[in-house]
């Protein structure tokens, strides 16, 4: 059987994260551009529900790489958190990629914030105070309307980066749970 390398497998098991975290983007995406209310209440659900899967991935395949090394050796926290970063890199390029492919290809983003604009509004104005918030509104599309249109890779950056901050928050509990010091007296087994 061939053993895989260390790349391939980081690569492999960032790009199945990477992948969850695509799908939710693009759920979140059509949930907030549709301006139903009952969609951002599942938005919500969806949201909690996708930190948790993170969450849980990231510790399963650590505690993978962490059973490789044996009791002598250890698991120093710092190989743990490493390993956590690098997953999240990888799953950020693939997050990236796929908002950019999204929001610049699919959808354009001049058309992402006319109907971003749209949703806002017509959800705001279901509610009572929507005429006080009137001013404040139209100063918050103006800005947005004015500021400038990113490009593709500043759009694919966000995603690593937005990535690789998550992975960063939960890698210090999953480095801390998974780390272990080196057992210098491991009894021997009988042969």
């Amino acid at each position: 059987m061939e053993q895989k390398t260390f790349w391939s497998t980081a690569a492999t098991q960032g790009g199945v994260i990477g992948l969850v975290l695509a799908a939710s983007m693009w759920f979140e995406t059509y949930a907030s551009l549709s301006g139903r209310t009952g969609l951002m209440g599942l938005m919500l659900v969806e949201w909690i529900a996708v930190v948790v899967l993170h969450y849980w991935l990231l510790n399963r395949y650590t505690k993978q790489y962490a059973a490789q090394f044996p009791a002598e050796e250890g698991f120093p926290f710092f190989r743990g958190y490493g390993y956590v970063l690098i997953l999240s890199a990888f799953a950020g390029v693939i997050l990236g990629l796929a908002q950019a492919v999204y929001l610049h290809g699919v959808m354009g983003y001049g058309a992402y914030l006319e109907q971003y604009a749209a949703s806002l509004k017509q959800i705001l104005s279901q509610s009572p105070a929507s005429s006080q918030m009137e001013p404040m509104l139209k100063q918050m599309f103006a800005q947005l309307e004015a500021a400038p249109v990113p490009s593709v890779l500043q759009t694919a950056w966000n995603g690593v980066t937005g990535s690789i901050l998550f992975g960063g928050l939960f890698g210090l509990i999953i480095a801390g749970v998974r780390s272990r010091r080196p057992e210098l007296f491991t009894p021997k087994s009988e042969e």
